[in-house]
């Protein structure tokens, strides 16, 4: 099965096309798809049409699909998330909800964060409803020696709740929260297949770098975050409705725009694969 590939950012992320994974990739194709993620961060498949379950078993080339409670899913698959413009928080206030509207990476209040996202974009606004990326890899490579060494070493407290959090998340059960309990992870990871350093960051998840004081580890966390956010280090993808969008949470962090008009509708449907434990 060929496949073009086409860079859209200088530093990351390509799109591919020529592909409909109704049929699923041979092995061969599979390897190439894999090497494109793996040099780029973020892969864009154009052009699909699939159903849920279709949708599942395509993205299940990657990985093992995790089942996730946090938001609504799909009658016909249930490893299939659902993210929309209606979005709200059906167990808290009721307020509208923007999921991932600041700077973050999948699951990181997890022991073992997924390793992959698949968004898939069913409806997209006539403009507006960008997601952003930003290359954790460049950001690190790019510290100050001295940063880098002091860093190396650190781990930082990550929670579901964080008392740092910059987005409204959604209200879980109780049953689902003690399930969910902190997860500690170094701020320097190596990515398991690249053996490439990045700094591993959620402002929306970290709660502090453990040993240190509250006010020295705010101002370290705030430092890194606001370097590794540069616009240097970032893309910006523009949807057209087909689109899948895989990105690698161990090298990037996102962020998702409701910047599109008032009544537009904007349907996602989002998959993650099993991670391991950030080292």
């Amino acid at each position: 099965m060929n496949f073009q590939t086409e860079k859209l950012g200088g530093h990351m992320a390509a799109a591919v096309s020529g592909l409909d994974l109704n049929r699923l990739p041979d092995s061969a194709t599979q390897a190439a798809l894999v090497g494109v993620l793996h040099d780029n961060l973020v892969l864009c498949i154009r052009g699909q049409k699939l159903a849920p379950p279709t949708f599942r078993d395509a993205m299940a080339q990657f990985g093992v699909p995790m089942l996730r409670k946090q938001l609504e899913r799909t009658p016909e698959c249930a490893e299939v998330n659902i993210i929309s413009s209606e979005d709200r928080d059906t167990l808290g206030d009721g307020r509208k909800i923007v999921n991932g509207a600041n700077w973050h990476t999948d699951d990181s209040f997890m022991r073992a964060p997924c390793s992959l996202t698949m968004l898939y974009g069913v409806a997209v606004p006539s403009r507006g409803g960008d997601t952003q990326f930003t290359n954790m890899y460049a950001a690190y490579e790019d510290l100050p020696a001295e940063t880098k060494r002091r860093i190396e070493s650190l781990r930082a407290v990550h929670k579901y709740h964080s008392s740092r959090k910059l987005t409204h998340v959604s209200t879980r059960p109780a049953a689902e929260m003690a399930a969910m309990p902190e997860a500690t992870h170094p701020l320097v990871r190596t990515h398991p297949e690249t053996h490439r350093k990045s700094i591993y960051l959620n402002p929306n998840r970290m709660e502090h770098i453990v040993g240190l004081e509250h006010v020295e580890s705010d101002r370290l966390l705030d430092e890194l975050i606001a370097h590794a956010t540069q616009p240097k280090y970032q893309y910006r993808h523009v949807w057209r409705q087909g689109d899948i969008v895989i990105w690698d949470n161990r090298c990037t962090m996102h962020k998702a725009n409701a910047d599109y008009p008032a009544g537009s509708r904007r349907v996602m449907q989002r998959l993650m694969v099993a991670g391991t434990v950030p080292a």
